[in-house]
C-alpha cells in the first residue's frame, strides 16, 4: 500500500512540476510545444505555425487532452491531441489531428509522443 501511495505522489509531483509538454506528431517535422499553465483551469499557450486559441485543456488522471481552434476562423479546428501516460509518467502516447494548411485545409493525423519538460 505504501508503494502505491509513493508512486501516486511521485507521478503527481512530476506532473505538477512540468513547465511544458513537447509533442512530436508522427510523420510531421513540426514539434508542438505546450506551455503548462500554473493554475488549474487556465488554458495554455501553444507553439504552432498558425495563431490558435486553446479551448480545451486537461492534464490529469494520466491523460492529456488539448483542442485548439484557429484564432481568426473560430470554426476551424487546428489541433487535437489525446494521449495517455506511459509507465514512467514522463511520456505520453496517443493520437493527434492537426491542420497545417494556410488558406486551404491540410490535415495530418496519426500517432503522437509527448514528453514532459
Amino acid at each position: 500500500m505504501k508503494r502505491i501511495l509513493t508512486c501516486v505522489l511521485l507521478s503527481s509531483a512530476m506532473i505538477s512540476q512540468a513547465k511544458s509538454i513537447l509533442c512530436k506528431p508522427a510523420g510531421v517535422e513540426q514539434l508542438i510545444n505546450i506551455e503548462v499553465p500554473q493554475k488549474m483551469g487556465d488554458l495554455p499557450d501553444i507553439d504552432f505555425p498558425y495563431e490558435t486559441n486553446t479551448i480545451i485543456f486537461s492534464f490529469r488522471d494520466n491523460n492529456l487532452l488539448l483542442v485548439a481552434m484557429d484564432a481568426e476562423d473560430k470554426s476551424r479546428p487546428r489541433l487535437f491531441i489525446s494521449a495517455q501516460a506511459q509507465k514512467n509518467h514522463s511520456n505520453y502516447q496517443g493520437q493527434f489531428m492537426a491542420d497545417f494548411g494556410g488558406n486551404q485545409i491540410q490535415l495530418e493525423n496519426g500517432a503522437v509522443l509527448c514528453q514532459l519538460k
